[in-house]
């Protein structure tokens, strides 16, 4: 099995998989950008503002096979079926009391995964210790808080997370914490305000120009040769990072 990082890709995605609560602008974004939508199932057994979270339900070992919440195979199965993506039931049962709820809550990069020890789910450990090394992190929610932008390059607020992708040599921006839309919550986490949909093209659920630290995040896109794309009918939301789907291509 070839390591590769699967939240980057290198030709626009057919589909993305996203919370249930995307706005309507947002769908209209999709829409023009020719992006099929799959919209998750709550997590009826975690805590309400996270539930509708994509990588609280699902988590891509490549672009071919996904780890998906078991409870929700049989949708999963139906839905990605046609973009040739062959699912595998996650091994742990979630719950609202963390670290229970994180399992599927990963972070990647091309060869190493980062997670908080003896949380991370079994289904995806018997795959990725395979292929990848892992690196043990505080940080629980390590997907949450870690905006993927290229194979081996990270956006994170998280200063524990900061530190373990240098020190395994990636290149990792750190941007001011806080000021990001969760309900429920203080603030969300950059990793759960978008993702990559190609290359060089970025999705974000909610408007940038919201963000308290949008000068900075768009300096960092624009060092990357990255372009952004946001809706501008809501703020800028964390909502689970955007999964985006290849479609069973393996390169």
């Amino acid at each position: 099995m070839k390591r590769i990082n699967p939240f980057v890709f290198n030709k626009r995605v057919k589909a993305v998989i996203v919370s249930y609560k995307i706005s309507e602008d947002f769908e209209r974004l999709l829409s023009d950008l020719k992006i099929d939508i799959i919209k998750t199932l709550p997590i009826e057994e975690i805590d309400e503002p996270v539930k509708d979270h994509p990588d609280m339900a699902v988590h891509p070992i490549d672009y071919n096979k996904f780890v998906v919440y078991n409870k929700h195979r049989n949708y999963y199965g139906r839905k990605l079926k046609e973009y040739g993506v062959t699912i595998i039931p996650s091994s742990n049962e979630l719950n609202k009391f963390y670290p229970n709820d994180i399992a599927l809550n990963v972070s990647r990069t091309n060869d190493y995964y980062f997670y908080k020890e003896n949380s991370i789910d079994l289904s995806i450990e018997n795959y990725l210790k395979k292929i990848s090394k892992s690196v043990l992190v505080k940080q629980g929610y390590s997907k949450c808080s870690s905006l993927i932008i290229d194979k081996d390059t990270v956006i994170t607020s998280d200063k524990g997370l900061y530190k373990a992708y240098l020190n395994n040599g990636i290149k990792c921006y750190l941007i001011p914490f806080g000021d990001i839309l969760l309900p429920g919550y203080d603030t969300g986490f950059i990793g759960g305000c978008g993702g990559m949909i190609s290359d060089d093209e970025i999705l974000f659920y909610g408007n940038l120009e919201r963000y308290k630290y949008s000068k900075q995040l768009v300096e960092i896109l624009k060092s990357e040769n990255i372009k952004y794309y946001y809706p501008r009918d809501c703020e800028f939301v964390d909502l689970g990072s955007i999964i985006g789907i290849r479609g069973g291509i393996d390169d």
